[in-house]
């Protein structure tokens, strides 16, 4: 079977700097309500798992724990413990849908093939020497039918279909959150564009675009943020 990278520290990350790119994420969008529940049993005092984090190519990629880091930002931290991993893109992406397909909240028929086809596009149907895994195999890997499986793959991978043939291988409850104090209503459109730029920044895996965001930031809080000084009058 596949061979994940090992684990190789566990330390705080800075949640706000984790990479969500789409490629991390196999469901479609978080449960609200599973966050709010985590909130609330983090608030008690209950102990979560902690996140896990892929470390591809230096840029830190959250890979399992997308409802527990939205539950600590909702609570207000900014740090949590991580487990970290270095690893390629390719086995970043299968960690983060092998993550989710093993434990977790169900996964919906519609995230079910994107597991699928994060399997395939990685290579985990390969085996050593070149050879490919069955259908038989994959669908215990992914828990479809096998036939489920052929059909995905005519559908998705047509080109790989042809080379397989058309033979078929053998606890929390809920608690009120409080409220956060609304901003100014003139500042909602620099908040909302403040906000959009933190998940831009997440949302790319590529390093270089992510030193230019934080540069530009870092220009900006120079700028915006410094003392202010009355000019001088000419009077």
């Amino acid at each position: 079977m596949e061979q994940l990278p090992s684990v190789t520290s566990t330390s705080a990350v800075v949640i706000a700097q984790l990479c969500r790119a789409p490629e991390f994420q196999i469901r479609d969008k978080l449960c609200q309500a599973t966050v709010k529940r985590y909130a609330a049993a983090i608030k008690a005092g209950q102990q979560l798992p902690p996140l896990s984090v892929a470390l591809v190519d230096g840029v830190p990629c959250l890979v399992d724990g997308y409802h527990r880091a939205a539950a600590l930002e909702l609570l207000g931290q900014a740090t949590a413990e991580a487990t970290i991993t270095t690893a390629t893109k390719p086995d970043a992406e299968w960690m983060a849908a092998k993550a989710n397909k093993q434990h977790g909240l169900p996964l919906k028929a519609k995230e079910q093939r994107k597991v699928f086809r994060t399997f395939i596009r990685t290579g985990q149907y390969r085996k050593g020497r070149g050879k490919l895994m069955s259908y038989r195999e994959i669908a215990q890997e992914i828990g479809r039918s096998h036939v489920t499986i052929r059909n995905w793959m005519a559908q998705d991978f047509k080109k790989l279909f042809r080379e397989y043939g058309q033979e078929l291988s053998n606890g929390m409850g809920e608690e009120a959150m409080p409220e956060k104090e609304q901003p100014p209503a003139d500042a909602k459109p620099a908040l909302e564009r403040l906000a959009q730029v933190r998940q831009d920044f997440q949302a790319t895996s590529c390093p270089h675009a992510r030193e230019a965001i934080r540069q530009a930031l870092h220009k900006l809080q120079g700028e915006l943020l410094k003392d202010w000084l009355e000019p001088e009058s000419d009077f």
